[in-house]
């Protein structure tokens, strides 16, 4: 099957370097050789004055003592500096697949032809992996400071698996692209140093606690400690700022090879191709997810799959149906007339800072890609053409990935229809517009009960119209607002900036000043939606409870049970996870500055016990919530309290800290799994039951048959409705804020800091050095 084009010649107008780019080439080359230079001369510096102490210590001119406690501090300086060289991992892929051309010739043909095309020398080795994803792999280490490094490829299958062969092409180009920069080679510098640097700052080892168990010691030699750590806290600091401008630099010089990549990859398959590829790129990770989820579901109960692919295509399928949006997954069709003013990607009020990014955002890759427009007939055959055999090759790598759950199971041959049974669940039917998809209804009321407020007129008729298309409308715009004021917040909270330094709202120009009154109105326009909306929750169950008593035969009471349980599991869930995210904040806030003193362990543990609370509030419930017999089936438990373990954790407390957060995550994961059934199984259940009680009044059956017995909730538990939620840090202290250089004042002072005890431990240095 032909699969190739003919080779092309690269209009250098296209491909070529920037000027952009060379700058930022520039920038990033001498920014790294200074900080190498910086780094070996700081080691070379503290070795030869250890030896200069020390040798003076052994002339014996009656300050020997000093000389060796100057010459060993020196010493333990200088090793802290140079270990960081051996600690240099070589690069890799993980759990890689290497592939070579004896085994897929036509994949190797298409590959050498694209590399001929593009200009790049071939991928010294292959390599298939499950990602959605395509990228260079080195083989890294200290050599490459020196050497270059050979270049591999990797081809993620579950990229293969959404794209055409015209997209598929397009972003191995890219790659290709890749391939033939001579700045990649500055990348795996860049890298090698940051493994130094990561060390150098990050890494707490056996030297670490050698001086913190000297600084603890006598007064007459903790001293010897005070000063060591001094300095190595300088040295590390200093360092790291040094190095994250050479990051900054390095981040902006990406941003730039991945246009020039782009542009590779617009001369050899034109300017639509690989904007395709980015937009399924979305959509193919999230249905990823989804699907690894499944497999995994299935697995538990010794089911497996021959081949994962299909399921993969399947998903996205049916998440585009129930988005209700045709373009999910799929390209929208390029106009005949203009199509160089087509666009799929636009630009948010405001994105991650561009010091951040090593990636350009999608509406500036796609303007870059038809800046100068490139037509190119497009090939929308599936990239799995470029393979040979390739339903062997997806069911080998199907086999490849579920080995790695080293348990046994059978090749399901009905899978696939498992995908669909998966989404005939009713929360995910169309018929309610969405309306439970990705939204808790009972979050917003403390209590089941306040869902029967309102007052039923004409059943028949509300029956009829308790899902108008008008929802739909509603659910889009809240979630349009909220993210809107989601961005804003972030602009506000500085987590974002805008792309080009200007905050477009609505068609206008807002100040940093104007954001907390912009901010507002969202939040007001919000709460206006989420009104309607929880009116109409009402209204639903409202309806469906008069339905129910209208029928009889204990179905009030079973479809109130359903309700309440659902309430109790969406609730306790959502609290728990509240309590973790507080103990997340603080934890992350104590340990910024990599020190935790005693106030900010109390803090911790105040913290801890909240997740603990939680927890046992749901333990202590277990005993008393009774699961109807529909329930016990659907979630195949006996009763809940099964559900769980012994609850056999305890408080914490200062002195178990350390090992009561070493465990504290999989007593949380449990009980959130089991509840996360729970809430899904009684939603499930509650609108399959009213389901069937609004068939029954419409179509005035017989009645239906007795309601099972009930399920029942317990009548006090912890609620958490929107607004009250536990309160965050969002920034650090001063004190925190200087320690880890959070903000440019900050950092200037930790530098200015660290700088002056450096020179002050170079300046003393200087006398062994120098004499």
């Amino acid at each position: 099957m032909e699969i190739n084009s003919p080779i092309n010649t690269l209009p250098s107008e296209i491909s070529g370097l920037n000027q952009a780019h060379k700058r930022n080439l520039w920038l990033t080359v001498i920014g790294l050789v200074l900080f190498v230079l910086v780094y070996l001369a700081l080691s070379g510096w503290f070795a030869w004055a250890s030896y200069s102490f020390i040798h003076h210590g052994l002339g014996g001119n009656g300050l020997e003592l000093y000389s060796w406690i100057a010459g060993i501090g020196s010493g333990l300086i200088s090793l802290f500096m140079i270990k960081a060289l051996f600690f240099v991992k070589k690069g890799n892929m993980g759990d890689e697949y290497e592939i070579t051309e004896k085994d897929q010739p036509q994949l190797f043909q298409f590959l050498h032809q694209l590399a001929d095309e593009t200009g790049a020398p071939r991928p010294h080795r292959v390599f298939l992996s499950p990602q959605v994803n395509a990228c260079v792999f080195y083989d890294l280490s200290m050599l490459n400071f020196f050497f270059p490094s050979k270049k591999n490829l990797e081809i993620g299958l579950a990229l293969v698996n959404v794209l055409s062969i015209s997209e598929l092409k397009a972003v191995l180009a890219h790659e290709f692209g890749h391939f033939a920069q001579k700045s990649m080679a500055v990348g795996n510098w860049v890298y090698i140093a940051q493994q130094i640097a990561a060390h150098l700052i990050a890494r707490r080892d056996a030297l670490d606690d050698f001086l913190r168990s000297v600084s603890r010691f006598d007064i007459r030699v903790a001293w010897i400690g005070w000063i060591l750590r001094l300095v190595i806290w300088s040295l590390r600091s200093a360092m790291e700022s040094f190095f994250n401008l050479v990051v900054l630099a390095q981040r902006a010089l990406s941003r730039e090879m991945e246009f020039q990549a782009d542009l590779v990859a617009v001369s050899v398959t034109g300017s639509d191709a690989l904007i395709h590829a980015l937009h399924k790129l979305q959509a193919a990770d999230e249905a990823w997810e989804t699907t690894q989820g499944f497999i995994v579901d299935h697995i538990r109960m010794g089911k497996g799959a021959k081949d994962i692919f299909p399921i993969h295509s399947k998903i996205i399928d049916h998440s585009r149906k129930i988005w209700n949006n045709p373009h999910y997954g799929k390209v929208p069709e390029l106009p005949s007339e203009n199509p160089e003013k087509h666009r799929i990607f636009t630009s948010e009020i405001a994105q991650p800072p561009r010091m951040w990014a090593t990636h350009p955002y999608n509406h500036e890759r796609e303007a870059n890609a038809k800046k100068r427009y490139v037509p190119k007939s497009l090939d929308d055959r599936s990239g799995w053409l470029i393979f040979d055999d390739a339903d062997s090759l997806r069911e080998k790598f199907t086999e490849r990935i579920l080995s790695n759950f080293k348990t046994d199971f059978n090749h399901d041959p009905e899978i696939l229809t498992s995908v669909d049974e998966y989404y005939k669940k009713e929360y995910l039917n169309s018929d309610y517009k969405g309306v439970y998809l990705g939204r808790s209804f009972v979050r917003y009321a403390s209590s089941p009960k306040e869902f029967y407020a309102y007052q039923v007129s004409s059943l028949k008729e509300e029956l009829d119209n308790l899902y108008p298309q008008s929802l739909s409308e509603q659910l889009e715009k809240l979630r349009s607002l909220e993210k809107e004021k989601n961005l804003l917040i972030g602009v506000k909270e500085g987590f974002y900036a805008p792309s080009d330094g200007v905050i477009r709202f609505r068609g206008e120009e807002l100040k940093k000043r104007e954001l907390p009154s912009a901010i507002k109105s969202l939040e007001e326009e919000c709460k206006k939606i989420q009104t309607i909306l929880f009116e109409q929750d009402k209204k639903c169950r409202s309806v469906h409870k008069k339905a129910s008593e209208e029928v009889g035969m204990g179905w009030p009471e079973y479809l109130s049970g359903l309700l309440e349980i659902h309430h109790y599991a969406d609730h306790s869930m959502a609290n728990l996870e509240d309590s973790r995210a507080l103990l997340n904040n603080v934890y992350t806030v104590v340990t910024a500055d990599r020190h935790v003193s005693h106030s900010e362990l109390v803090r911790l543990v105040v913290a801890g016990n909240q997740v603990f609370d939680a927890l046992e509030e749901i333990h202590k419930h277990k005993e008393n919530i009774i699961l109807d017999a529909e329930l016990q089936k659907y979630l195949e438990l006996k009763d809940w309290s099964s559900a769980f373990s012994k609850f056999e954790f305890t408080r914490a407390t200062e002195d178990n800290m350390q090992k009561w957060l070493e465990v504290v995550d999989s007593w949380i994961d449990e009980a959130l799994s089991a509840l996360s059934a729970l809430k899904h199984a009684s939603l499930e259940r509650l609108l399959i039951t009213e389901s069937k009680l609004a068939e029954t009044i419409r179509n005035g059956r017989s009645k239906l048959e007795q309601a099972p017995q009930p399920s029942k909730a317990v009548t006090e538990y912890s609620t958490l409705t929107p607004g009250k939620e536990r309160e965050l840090q969002k920034r650090l202290d001063l004190w925190d804020r200087f320690q880890t250089a959070d903000g440019l004042v900050p950092g200037l002072l930790r530098f200015a800091v660290a700088t002056g005890i450096l020179s002050a431990a170079l300046y003393f240095t200087s006398f062994a050095v120098l004499r």
